[in-house]
């Protein structure tokens, strides 16, 4: 009962990290941000204020959505790690869901009351870096718990097609060179650079490489970062198939990914060709939010490029286990 409980609390939460990255987009993509004046946490310096426009509508339901979430999350991190205090990735993706969600909060909160000084265009895209660190570590640690109850199912599965070094060294590279990639796209929302070529796609006002200290220049640039992510991680979808064909985890994970990137490309092109329409800049951020999970599962999945003690103990138990299948 306590462990049913346990995951119905993971989804309900998982549900609200990635309300609160929605509505942090929404914020952004409406210039919200200062919808409540420099008050943190009560708008306008009340708890319910007398009259509210629709930019503080939108920036106070974020916070308190925010804080909704934030709670839940401590709750989660705590009860799953009391719960399974032996399992590393629990107690590795509780630590990341709670650090990241307090992080990111009092981030958000510098940069609304710093706004002008603190909170220059590096700092605010980074807030969006760390709420999908935050969303993606609620998501891995739903999914862990649910593995949990299949744990021998899954070390089979894992020792059938073992990864390799290369492929773990690769995956990890990936993961880290999107998210730069990611972080740029948050530049291009927080710099105004969204339409710096227009509404011209792919090229950028008859030229492919404007200078880059330039809002052209800037929207380029992460055009360039995103055409480069579609061709990695159609290699790594090759590689997988190829090598891994037994791995449905890694499999489906690589043609998820896949996907996503592609569709994230569309919406790209679509938020540039309707002059940066809201609805489309929201399914451009929904759909980095899910790649960037699905990416953050690949990794878990595949495993560290370097093997700690607990895992070359977990892999000797599962090979056994699989001789004896």
């Amino acid at each position: 009962m306590n462990k049913y409980l346990l995951r119905t609390l993971a989804i309900i939460t998982a549900f609200g990290a990635f309300t609160m990255v929605l509505l942090g987009a929404l914020v952004t993509k409406t210039d919200s941000g200062q919808g409540c004046g420099q008050t943190w946490p009560l708008c306008h310096g009340q708890l319910l204020p007398d009259s509210m426009s629709v930019n503080a509508f939108y920036e106070y339901g974020h916070r308190i959505t925010s804080g909704t979430g934030g709670f839940l999350i401590v709750l989660l991190a705590l009860w799953a790690w009391l719960s399974y205090r032996k399992d590393i990735h629990v107690k590795i993706l509780g630590f990341l869901s709670v650090f990241f969600v307090v992080l990111q909060g009092g981030l958000g909160a510098l940069t609304v009351v710093f706004e002008g000084s603190f909170a220059k265009y590096p700092l605010l895209a980074l807030h969006f870096g760390f709420a999908l660190i935050c969303f993606a570590s609620v998501m891995l640690l739903t999914v862990r718990l649910f593995q949990i109850e299949d744990a021998r199912r899954l070390d089979l599965l894992t020792a059938s097609k073992p990864a390799t070094k290369g492929l773990q060294y690769t995956i990890w590279a990936l993961m880290a060179y999107i998210y730069l990639v990611i972080y740029s796209g948050a530049l291009v929302q927080h710099t105004e650079s969204a339409l710096g070529c227009g509404t011209q796609f792919p090229a950028c006002s008859s030229t492919y490489l404007p200078g880059f200290d330039s809002h052209a220049g800037i929207q380029m640039l992460h055009r360039y970062g995103a055409a480069s992510i579609w061709l990695l991680l159609l290699a790594f979808l090759i590689i997988i198939i190829r090598n891994y064909g037994v791995r449905r985890d890694l499999v489906i994970g690589s043609w998820l990914a896949f996907l996503l990137v592609c569709l994230q490309a569309v919406s790209g092109a679509m938020t540039v060709l309707t002059g940066v329409q809201l609805i489309w800049g929201i399914i451009h951020t929904t759909l980095i939010a899910f790649l960037f999970v699905v990416l953050s599962y690949l990794c878990m999945q595949i495993g560290w490029p370097w093997k700690l003690r607990w895992q070359q103990k977990k892999s000797l138990v599962a090979q056994d286990q699989g001789q004896i299948a």
